[in-house]
């Protein structure tokens, strides 16, 4: 399944590669695991209207998946990027509740809603805000200080993910809970 020609991949085109790259990594007898995190995990959760450019994801085994995904991209006249590990590193460990994603072939899940509040708030990028926004009502954050106490709880309190100060996140918090009311 082939994205649209805006360069945006739908829920529902997530949802198709990650079955085609299922069977296709099935077919070589590869167990392999997806975690999505960012838009595309926001899309999969909470809104079928939500479109990202990439599915940032963590790929287990890396090499293979990314090689597979890579054969995709020139089937398919896929962005070369279209799956991309690029975000790993910024993805805090031990997510206790992911939400499991019903592929064929592949164990996928996308970041539990706490972990994604944390990673959108540690980027903080002005593209992040309705994702925030999206995620303070689903969590019923009322706060900007418990919107950061949940950032630092899943990253800790020393991430340097999440930069050195935490009043930073306690403004951005606020901006999103000032919009949200606005």
């Amino acid at each position: 399944m082939a994205p649209s020609a805006r360069d945006q991949l739908t829920r529902e085109e997530i949802l198709g590669l990650l079955t085609e790259l299922g069977a296709r990594l099935s077919a070589r007898g590869v167990a392999a695991t997806v975690y999505v995190v960012g838009g595309a995990a926001m899309a999969l959760e909470f809104d079928t209207r939500r479109s990202t450019r990439d599915i940032d994801a963590v790929l287990r085994p890396e090499a293979t998946v990314a090689e597979e995904a890579r054969r995709m991209a020139g089937d398919l006249g896929l962005s070369p990027g279209w799956l991309s590990s690029a975000a790993t590193a910024f993805v805090p460990g031990g997510d206790d509740d992911p939400v499991p994603v019903d592929v064929p072939g592949l164990a996928v899940a996308a970041a539990s809603p706490r972990h994604l509040l944390a990673m959108k708030l540690a980027a903080g990028r002005p593209q992040d805000l309705a994702d925030l926004r999206v995620l303070f009502r689903h969590l019923g954050i009322r706060g900007a200080r418990e919107a950061a106490d949940m950032a630092f709880d899943v990253y800790g309190e020393h991430s340097s993910v999440l930069g050195e100060s935490r009043e930073d996140i306690e403004l951005l918090a606020q901006a999103v809970l000032d919009m949200s009311h606005a």
